[in-house]
């Protein structure tokens, strides 16, 4: 019997005994272990080929939102995190102001009512496309939306916009147009592998002639360094604490299971895996069968279940086994299978588990951009003062919603400034100011509402 978590795990042989692995592959889940062999594609590559189209791929096997969603998905505290980014940039909500300048020449927004606009708007949702296109702006530092034109222009009357439409960001790619071109069109479907049957393609939202098309995508974004196309999560560089953070759960839960039992740990090259997953699309392209990644993952589980069952048993009592190492001239190190008894220090194990834990979860609010007060994580015991909390509110609201703000609204601005050319309305999330608890009537404070 194999448990697997990721590319480590255990295995029972059935005879008392459990034995660790390490796959050392460098793929979680079901993707391929390597990028680089037999068509794989990354974000190495400008464009792939899907249905025809040259499609500039988002993110290792063009699947940076399926990813993002596996890390959160698995680290207990990603989503409530996320949610609480959400809900600290939505504030109050959207709200229309017009920009004003005070006696001391100080820019602010001077929060109005305008019927008009707000029935345009509501008659695309804005307030429901406004909040999905900020859950993807919070994880993945962009959205689409799809922008639709009413049909006066093609009777000849005046242009105006109809609708403004939240589009997932994972159904969405930009077209290659060509070396330091910027793409004109993008394509929908159900990505990283869409059907030719649900692939459509789209022109660019043009927002010097925004009546231009009937129905065009756009993309906005919070410009991730050194990046031509896609942003990229800013917590990406701890994704792989994340990732380590959200497999310890069921590692310790096995181990706890089956510690006394546990008698050596096998450790395999990269190289080892990458030469498999070959020889299965090598049989996939000869027997006509589509590649799947699932088939990598069978083959990882029947290997280990093969070279344990060599390792113990009654009919190997006495046998030993012999490995060799070569020198990898691209990895400049050595490479082989390598087989470590175990030296049960339980205590030992469990305190580094637990110290491993602490730092993905540090790793975890450091690339989050959001203080541990506001993020609920006690961090060493310590959950965060209700003056640190307020503190924090105040520094993150002065520092880390402008962008997002400019960002997420921008597509609603252009929809009222393109229906209302003559009007200086604008759009933008209304954030209440929170005071100090002394600073309030003490009638009106908290802990008398409780």
């Amino acid at each position: 019997m194999i448990r697997r978590s990721g590319n480590f795990g255990f295995i029972n042989n059935g005879n008392g005994e459990l034995i660790t692995f390490n796959l050392n592959a460098r793929a979680s889940d079901w993707e391929p272990s390597s990028r680089m062999i037999l068509g794989g594609f990354g974000t190495f590559q400008k464009y792939r080929n899907v249905h025809g189209v040259r499609v500039i791929p988002y993110g290792d096997n063009d699947d940076m939102p399926g990813y993002i969603d596996r890390v959160l998905s698995k680290f207990y505290a990603g989503e409530g995190i996320m949610g609480k980014k959400a809900g600290l940039q939505w504030g109050e909500g959207p709200r229309l102001y017009t920009p004003a300048v005070d006696g001391d020449n100080k820019p602010y927004r001077a929060w109005c009512v305008d019927d008009s606009i707000t029935a345009q708007l509501e008659a695309t949702d804005y307030i429901n496309q406004m909040h999905r296109c900020l859950i993807d702006l919070v994880h993945l530092e962009g959205f689409w939306v799809k922008i639709t034109r009413t049909r006066g222009r093609r009777v000849g009357g005046p242009g105006a916009l109809a609708k403004i439409e939240h589009v997932p960001a994972r159904t969405v790619r930009f077209v290659y147009a060509g070396e330091g071109v910027q793409p004109a069109e993008a394509v929908v479907g159900n990505f990283p592998n869409p059907d030719a049957g649900n692939f459509k393609k789209y022109p660019i939202f043009d927002r010097a002639q925004p009546f231009k098309h009937p129905v065009s995508l756009a993309y906005f974004q919070i410009y991730s360094y050194n990046k031509d196309f896609y942003s990229v999560p800013r917590f990406i560089g701890a994704a792989d604490w994340l990732e380590l953070a959200g497999t310890l759960a069921g590692i310790l839960a096995a181990y706890n299971e089956n510690a006394s039992a546990i008698s050596m740990h096998i450790e395999s090259p990269q190289s080892y895996w990458d030469r498999l997953e070959a020889r299965i699309r090598e049989i996939c392209e000869k027997t006509k069968v589509p590649y799947r990644a699932e088939m990598l993952e069978e083959a990882k589980d029947m290997a280990m279940e093969q070279f344990a069952a060599n390792l113990s048993g009654r009919k190997n009592a006495g046998k030993f086994m012999h490995t060799s190492q070569f020198w990898n001239e691209i990895a400049n190190d050595f490479e082989g299978w390598k087989i470590t008894p175990i030296d049960k220090k339980i205590k030992d194990y469990i305190e580094a588990q637990v110290a491993i834990c602490k730092k993905a979860e540090a790793a975890a609010t450091s690339g989050f951009g959001l203080d541990p007060a506001l993020s609920n994580l006690i961090l060493d015991t310590k959950l965060g003062s209700g003056s640190e909390k307020l503190y924090s509110l105040k520094v993150y609201n002065a520092t880390e919603t402008a962008v997002p703000d400019m960002v997420l609204c921008e597509p609603f601005n252009i929809f009222i400034k393109a229906n209302n050319p003559s009007k200086n309305v604008r759009i933008g999330l209304y954030r209440a100011i929170v005071d100090a608890e002394k600073n309030v009537n003490p009638e009106n404070r908290v802990k008398a509402n409780a």
